[in-house]
């Protein structure tokens, strides 16, 4: 997968080493809960691994992460 600069990207965190630089959209929620959101393109080879299993891992660095929400859709779109 790769990152991929949205309309609505509004920032970058810089990557380290072998890491990309990840465009990022910074949210807030109307309950003032802040949010950070990236968008991602999955290789024809991805998407057929994903059909297949119908799985999709996430490792974050660190001994722990907030809580995150993977979805398919943009938490802009209603």
């Amino acid at each position: 997968m790769k990152p991929v600069k949205t309309e609505n990207s509004n920032a970058v965190l810089k990557g380290y080493e072998n890491v990309e630089d990840l465009p990022i959209t910074r949210l807030q929620y109307e309950d003032g809960t802040h949010a950070v959101e990236s968008c991602w393109e999955l290789s024809k080879e991805e998407l057929e691994k994903i059909k297949e299993t119908g799985k999709v891992f996430f490792v974050c660095i660190g001994d722990t992460h907030p809580p995150v929400l993977l979805s398919a859709k943009s938490q802009l779109e209603s």
